[in-house]
């Protein structure tokens, strides 16, 4: 899955993810992740969304990447990607298999 994400979500391309749909509501301590390239496009930064507060975390490139593809893999459903060459929705299910969409 990491090679895949790393495809779509690269340096020169990547605009914004948000990753949603908790698969397991009793474990839920956040409801969504929005992801970004910082400013120097570098690093990614993820917004963590919690029910009464939000949380900022930066992360070099391919730990972004890793988070980016370890939260999809076990702790959300779904993830919509914004890239300047298109946009995509990627789909998990429970079995860990992924769905990669192109939206136009």
């Amino acid at each position: 899955m990491k090679d895949e994400l790393a495809k779509i979500v690269n340096r020169e391309t990547f605009i914004i993810a948000t990753l949603s749909n908790v698969a397991k509501k009793s474990i839920a301590t956040y409801n969504k992740v929005t992801i970004k390239k910082s400013k120097d496009g570098c690093a990614l930064q993820m917004t963590y969304h919690y029910a009464n507060r939000i949380i900022h975390e930066n992360y070099s490139w391919q730990d972004g990447l890793s988070t980016m593809a370890k939260l999809l893999s076990g702790y959300f459903k779904q993830a919509a990607v914004k890239t300047s060459a298109g946009d995509y929705h990627i789909l998990s299910n429970k079995k860990g298999h992924f769905k990669i969409l192109s939206v136009k």
